[in-house]
């Protein structure tokens, strides 16, 4: 049976260690810096190309240089290429594309589009370029990042995918019209892409405009998708070791090619019929990026730099970038799709470029004050979107509309406090009676006693606790945002 190499499932989010050392002894891996101009001139070539010939069309026809409709006639490639300006550090065109699409993007239109490719591109491009809006100089309204252009369209769009997630299952349709909803007849054959990847973007919408209903919808579907998988399980997360090695055999493939074929035949060691092509896909640069921060191997390198070179022989036209039809004779096809420019320039230019913002360790932040208090974002820790779309986790804690949880936050402070002064009486009484023990059952330690008067509305006697650290077993899987989701989960 045909093994398939490119199988975009969605976002996995793999923490890995950062490597601080050098990429290799002097000689052995390629110079960082002129790659990164490189892959920028890319970009540029590309981009402008779109400009000039495409746009307000979806994506660039390089061949015949003209645009068309792919997606939905959003101006595709135009949203999802503005987070990469801003990583390349183009400021003055971030701030550019911005009114150009508040002033041409329209979703009030009679148009079928894919709910998962309208979710990953547009939603998440336009959540990812709100959230970084400051950064790239953006004059933002007051309460950003809890308001905001952006976040509206972003809103908007993810209103008009609402209507697929009205299932038996809560997973989602395929596609919607994004004027008359779910077509009758709609199929309900679907990917797991399509089911589990909302929760990123659909989430961040929640947290950022207060309404609940996207991460519900988004939840549902993802529990729905959980209870129905099969016994292999992702046992691979986090193992470098056989990841670097898969890697290595994706870059065999590659040299052997030029490109990555959409399918591959172990046995015979050739692409398999009608799968000879290679769309410009980034899912082996997206992993040589986060192999390099984790292992610091210039092997890695070396791919990125091939990547580089194949990719300016093989596709690069008068007018872009082109699809590669066949790898096998490096025939061309009229197309350059918008992830192109959001993906795999992308994580080529964050490949070469480790002192890029995205890659910040905390040791620089931007502090905002929002409605609702401080605010910290631009710490790092993003997340990538299926898309690539970087999200920054910290605006999820930005925006929050629940009380409670400023209260829960004021008593967590006034009980680090009240720990701190009775520290050297606990540490005496704890060596004269022995070891401390955990409280018996869920939960957390009961707080020392209040000395202030308890709210009128709901008195910290009473209120449960949102921020709680229970105690878990070795046998917790994975940990989101304080939530640990264990094997029976």
């Amino acid at each position: 049976m045909p093994f398939r190499l490119l199988i975009p499932l969605g976002l996995v989010c793999v923490l890995l260690p950062l490597h601080h050392g050098a990429p290799g002894p002097d000689g052995t891996a390629p110079d960082p810096a002129h790659y990164r101009e490189r892959v920028k001139a890319m970009f540029y070539h590309a981009y402008d190309s779109y400009l000039e010939n495409a746009f307000p069309y979806d994506e660039l026809r390089p061949l015949t240089c003209d645009g068309h409709d792919t997606w939905g006639s959003f101006s595709l490639t135009l949203i999802d290429a503005l987070d990469t300006l801003l990583i390349l550090g183009n400021t003055s065109e971030f701030q550019r594309v911005v009114e150009v699409l508040q002033d041409n993007v329209d979703f009030d239109i009679d148009v079928n589009a894919s709910v998962f490719e309208t979710n990953i591109r547009v939603v998440g491009g336009l959540l990812s370029a709100h959230l970084l809006s400051k950064k790239a100089g953006v004059e933002v309204e007051a309460g950003w990042p809890c308001s905001g252009p952006l976040l509206r369209m972003a809103e908007e769009a993810a209103r008009k995918l609402l209507p697929a997630f009205q299932t038996p299952t809560g997973m989602p349709y395929g596609t919607v019209n994004l004027l008359h909803g779910v077509n009758p007849g709609e199929t309900p054959v679907t990917c797991t892409a399509g089911i589990g990847t909302f929760i990123v973007e659909f989430a961040t919408l929640s947290s950022l405009t207060g309404d609940p209903v996207f991460e519900d919808v988004a939840r549902v579907a993802l529990m729905r998708l959980w209870e129905s998988r099969s016994d292999i399980g992702l046992s691979l997360i986090g193992d470098i070791d056989n990841a670097m090695r898969t890697f290595l055999n994706y870059y065999t493939v590659w040299k052997q090619f030029g490109g990555l074929p959409e399918f591959y035949n172990i046995p015979q060691g050739y692409t398999v019929e009608k799968r000879e092509g290679y769309p410009l896909r980034p899912e082996l640069i997206e992993s040589a990026m986060y192999l390099y921060r984790a292992t610091g191997d210039p092997t890695l390198l070396e791919l990125g730099r091939d990547a580089v070179e194949s990719i300016e022989k093989i596709s690069k036209v008068e007018c872009g970038f082109a699809t590669i039809k066949d790898l096998r004779d490096h025939r061309l096809d009229n197309r350059m799709e918008s992830f192109f420019l959001a993906e795999t320039v992308k994580y080529l230019y964050l490949l070469f470029h480790p002192n890029n913002f995205i890659h910040n360790n905390g040791s620089t932040f931007d502090s905002v004050m929002t409605p609702h208090g401080e605010c910290i974002l631009g710490a790092g820790g993003y997340i990538f979107n299926t898309e690539a779309h970087p999200i920054d986790p910290a605006a999820l804690h930005c925006c929050r509309r629940l009380k409670e949880e400023q209260w829960e936050v004021e008593d967590l402070v006034r009980e680090f406090y009240s720990l701190k002064h009775s520290r050297s009486r606990a540490q005496r009484k704890t060596m004269s009676s022995g070891p401390w023990e955990p409280p018996a059952g869920p939960g957390t330690p009961s707080p020392p006693e209040r000395h202030d008067q308890p709210r009128e509305k709901q008195p910290a006697k009473q209120r449960t606790p949102l921020l709680s650290c229970p105690s878990q077993p070795f046998t917790s899987k994975l940990a989101l945002l304080g939530q640990v989701f264990l094997d029976s989960s």
